[in-house]
């Protein structure tokens, strides 16, 4: 995974057009960041990338970048 295909799909989920996300942005500063998204960040990981995260993982991020970093985190474990 790269950092990009990781933003695309988020930006899928999130509804927002292709390449808005630079990854700086702060998840509460963004509209269409709710609870729904963060579940559809979770079952996406698991469906594209073949990870599990856990939602209180998924709780302490802040930022775009943050999710990322988890994403890998987990891709190079």
């Amino acid at each position: 995974m790269n950092k990009q295909e990781f933003l695309n799909a988020l930006e899928e989920i999130l509804e927002l057009d292709t390449n808005t996300l630079s990854g700086t942005e702060t998840l509460a500063d963004i509209d269409t960041w709710d609870s729904l998204a963060f579940l559809s960040v979770i079952a996406m990981a698991d469906e594209h990338f073949d990870i599990v995260i856990q939602g209180d993982k998924l709780e302490q991020i802040q930022s775009v970048d943050d999710l990322v970093s988890l994403v890998q985190e987990h891709l190079s474990a």
